[in-house]
């Protein structure tokens, strides 16, 4: 918080002898305060009010007395209590330069207005006394030195409000406290969310609780509020406090200034954190043809002893791999402790790391730390500022640690929110970039971090793995042109245009084109007018200057400066935006307004047969939105649409001429989603990417075949766009950072809504510093809670104490977190994969089982119908069932108890052609499961 260094002034008011009887004036002047009814004097005016409200109006106000308005105006003490929202938000300058409409600037002076009911009431109440005691500290935050004592509420005044809650007083309530909440959220305008009641709710049963068992002789306090809310920013705190940095931004007015939790910072609290550790740092998985996570957590090269018996037998880890959840390492084990020299020992071979090698922050007394790696995944995206999400622009940078399991890695507790950054004045959020590349500098080479996993420090070296983003953010990262230029391609110098002289066989979009390389890229920003020029592009012999071929200077190119990032293979194609947002919504938008523009009959009907799938079990999601609206989808709507309308289509619309053309194009997309929409893959892995890269092709194919094929005007052509080619490099992604939906942008873009809440909740005139201050306050308490350790202002290391974990324990620790700590608002999972974690066996819906007395048994599909499941076979498929990407199952008879069996995958067979059910392998997660368990014999 920046000091606040206005200075009050006071109109001198002169006082009179009151006209009334019990009437009190007050003389207010720059010096001392005092009270004219006792004569007792305070250096600040919001003490003098205090103590009149408390100790004299009440006496004059029970008489009834009625002031005339200009008498009653001198008698009103403006109120200098500012509003609790204030501390963490006010500021005298806009460092940000944020954009903020002017109405959300104007105070609102009837909150200034102390209700004079509290002031008549509740000022002998001591439980009001002491949290307005609490409140009213605050106001003197910016003006005199605050002290953290704390205020007590007294043990009797609990048992005075208990002697009177007699229920048959409180009718039509159930008892007082019931009427108080009543009042609290229903009583005003002021609105409330479900969620904050939880949370105060609860807050509230657990300090009364602490309250009853406070023990005799020790008193009951409450923290202040200025302890609350400002405690970064008292010396006396001890509170550890995440160092949020100021950094000046270039901007088309001169530079201004933003903030930034930087990486560095939030892995120092990683590394120091029991819980998360071990979590962050890992190694690469080595199990040959799978891909079932990003890392491992131990280092190949490492000697360890096994857990024998014979404790000198010991281990040379060369790989390692993973087979049924569990994790084994390849190595050597003949190791004897009469080899020691060779590994642990003096030798002439063996030199010591150079000091000038050694990072600047490593202490030159301890050469050698344990190297811990932690690769880092970044994500930037913009965001609005405006409940509207249409104006107020922002651009923000968030981090994950790639080496957490997939499910915690989506989990919004792992998600480290870096900055925002209003758009505007020419910065935005590329301005940010020197400060972020600096960083991981810095940590490339390695930076002194103390780990709570190892109990010592460590060199933590982070990478960046890669960067997350939509196409257009992309582009400008990699210092490249926008998707509409003619070599929009980020990988290779494929030329697109959407002119329809235009005219290039299949082979043309399908095969691989000369490549973007790192060295191009650095080739291109050497100079600022991009006119060097780069050898070989677009074609082999032909040299080009970069200008030509879509480089452009966009002030991104300091990211070359990492050696772990290089920008044609660290920016992964991501399919929210290449598919769903890409290809399926093209193909929706023109299936509903191209194809079926006059066709209302025929909308109509499959409308209804999209209402009727709602019924299917198979889907955890249901499709409730109008077609006609399909311009205003969104990434979770096409989620749901593209599983179930391939197989509408192909089962209910064949034989229709008008859509014999564009039903290819959703068969394929149906398959490719399916295929690509998976966690993991478990085994075959060199197969599945086959698949994939198969299934691009046929779906490039048959967009070729629409496209030469329709006669509607209308029609778009969309072999150009450039969403449709970076499908031809998913391939290379998925072999390079495994299956897609790692590198999926959903929890980022669900991220946007938190901080658009802390938009809304500041004043406009600091939002990167508001909104970073308030995450870094949330990592910071998140690390005390969790019994991180951190470095005191005397420079010793501490942690929290043993009483915290002990309380949250036995008070219902998961009710605690879920309400406290961001588990009641998870970010939601829309991908529907099909994969068996907190799903139970629901009546009538179809799934693959297996015998829970043999795990390792070939799957099964059954239908659950009550207690049993009853077991379908699948036929041999058609040439025509394999193109329209189905398949048929019957009824074998036979069944099995829903005790006996494990359901492994959910699977959709919602259409029932007597005596066949269609198994829909366009659901996310079917085709690759069928395929690989079921039908690999094809």
């Amino acid at each position: 918080m920046q000091k606040n260094t206005r200075q009050e002034t006071y109109k001198i008011v002169k006082t009179r002898p009151p006209k009334r009887q019990d009437e009190l004036n007050f003389s207010i002047n720059s010096g001392v305060f005092t009270c004219s009814e006792c004569e007792k004097e305070f250096e600040k005016p919001w003490l003098l009010k205090r103590h009149s409200k408390v100790h004299h109006i009440s006496n004059q106000m029970a008489t009834n007395t009625v002031l005339d308005e200009p008498e009653q105006a001198e008698l009103i003490v403006e109120n200098t209590i500012p509003d609790a929202n204030a501390f963490d938000y006010s500021s005298d300058e806009d460092d940000s330069s944020s954009i903020g409409d002017e109405e959300d600037n104007i105070v609102d002076e009837e909150n200034d207005i102390v209700d004079n009911f509290f002031d008549i009431e509740m000022n002998s109440n001591p439980v009001f006394n002491a949290f307005s005691d609490m409140f009213s500290s605050a106001a003197a935050a910016d003006e005199v030195s605050m002290t953290d004592d704390d205020s007590e509420i007294p043990e009797e005044v609990f048992e005075t409000i208990g002697a009177v809650n007699d229920p048959t007083s409180c009718y039509p309530f159930r008892d007082l406290q019931t009427m108080i909440l009543f009042a609290f959220i229903d009583g005003d305008n002021d609105m409330i969310s479900q969620q904050m009641l939880k949370k105060i709710l609860l807050a509230m049963n657990l300090i009364i609780k602490i309250q009853q068992e406070t023990p005799i002789g020790r008193t009951f306090k409450l923290p202040r509020l200025d302890a609350l809310l400002n405690y970064q920013a008292r010396k006396k705190s001890k509170m550890p406090v995440f160092p949020s940095q100021r950094i000046s931004v270039p901007g088309s007015n001169g530079n201004a200034f933003a903030h930034i939790n930087l990486p560095s910072d939030h892995l120092r609290f990683l590394m120091a954190n029991p819980k998360k550790s071990k979590l962050i740092s890992s190694m690469p998985d080595r199990t040959p043809n799978q891909s079932i996570c990003l890392e491992q957590d131990v280092w190949f090269g490492n000697i360890v002893y096994l857990k024998t018996n014979d404790c000198s037998i010991r281990f040379l880890v060369e790989s390692f791999h993973t087979a049924n959840k569990n994790i084994f390492a390849r190595g050597l084990t003949r190791l004897s402790p009469a080899h020691d020299f060779l590994l642990f020992g003096v030798h002439p071979m063996k030199k010591p790391m150079p000091l000038s090698v050694l990072p600047g922050n490593v202490d030159r007394d301890a050469v050698f730390y344990k190297v811990r790696i932690v690769s880092i995944i970044l994500f930037t995206d913009d965001t609005s500022g405006n409940r509207s999400k249409q104006y107020n622009p922002f651009e923000s940078w968030l981090m994950r640690c790639a080496a957490l399991p997939f499910k915690d890695r989506n989990s919004i507790a792992n998600i480290q929110f870096l900055s925002t950054i209003p758009k505007k004045d020419g910065a935005n959020g590329m301005s940010l970039l020197p400060a972020i590349v600096d960083d991981f500098k810095k940590l490339e080479k390695g930076v002194k971090m103390f780990s709570a996993e190892d109990n010592e420090y460590v060199l933590v070296v982070a990478p960046i793995l890669w960067i997350e983003a939509d196409t257009p953010c992309h582009s400008e990262l990699c210092g490249l042109l926008g998707p509409a230029t003619t070599f929009p391609c980020r990988r290779c110098y494929i030329e697109l245009r959407r002119a329809k002289d235009f005219v290039k066989d299949l082979s043309y979009f399908c095969e691989c084109h000369e490549r973007r390389t790192r060295e191009h890229y650095v080739l291109a920003n050497s100079s600022p007018g991009r006119d060097t020029e780069i050898p070989n592009t677009p074609k082999i012999g032909i040299n080009t200057p970069a200008n030509k071929i879509s480089f452009r200077d966009r002030s991104t190119g300091r990211l070359l400066e990492l050696q772990s990032f290089d920008p044609e293979k660290d920016t992964p194609v991501e399919i929210l935006h290449t598919i769903l947002l890409g290809v399926a919504k093209y193909m929706v938008i023109d299936l509903v307004k191209v194809v079926l523009k006059n066709d209302t009959a025929t909308i109509a009907r499959l409308s209804e047969f999209l209402t009727d799938y709602t019924r299917s079990t198979g889907l955890s999601r249901k499709f409730t939105r109008n077609l006609r609206h399909s311009g205003s989808f969104l990434g979770r709507d096409f989620k749901v649409l593209l599983q179930i309308l391939p197989v509408i289509l192909i089962t209910e619309f064949s034989g229709n001429h008008e859509l014999d053309l564009v039903i290819p194009c959703f068969v394929e997309l149906g398959r490719l989603c399916s295929l690509v929409f998976v966690r993991q893959v478990t085994s075959d892995f060199d197969n599945y990417i086959i698949r994939v890269d198969n299934a691009v092709k046929r779906l490039i194919r048959a967009l070729f075949d629409y496209n030469k094929g329709t006669k509607n005007e209308l029609h778009k052509a969309y072999c150009t766009k450039p969403k449709v080619h970076y499908l031809t490099h998913l391939k290379e992604d998925i072999i390079r950072f495994g299956p897609a939906l790692n590198y999926e942008t959903e929890k980022g873009e669900q991220f946007n809504k938190h901080i658009r809440e802390h938009l809304f909740h500041t004043n406009r005139q600091n939002t990167s510093r508001d909104v970073c201050l308030k995450f870094a306050k949330q990592v910071a308490l998140q690390h005390v809670i969790d019994g991180g350790s951190w470095i005191n202002s005397s420079g010793n290391r501490e942690k929290s104490g043993t009483g915290i974990e002990r309380f949250i324990k036995d008070n219902n620790e998961s009710l605690f977190y879920y309400t406290f700590f961001g588990s009641s608002r998870e970010l939601k999972d829309n991908n529907d994969t099909g994969d068996i974690e907190d799903d139970a066996v629901q009546n009538n819906s179809f799934g693959a089982f297996v015998f829970k007395d043999d795990p390792i048994s070939r799957p099964r599909i059954g239908l659950v119908s009550g207690s049993v499941v009853k077991f379908l076979s699948i036929v041999p498929r058609t040439d025509n069932d394999r193109n329209n990407n189905y398949a048929k199952a019957v009824m074998t008879g036979e069944h099995s108890d829903v005790a006996n069996m494990n359901l492994v995958c959910k699977l959709d067979l919602h259409i029932f052609r007597n005596p066949f059910y269609i198994v829909n392998l366009s659901k996310f997660g079917s085709y690759w499961f069928i395929f690989n368990n079921i039908l690999f014999d094809e």
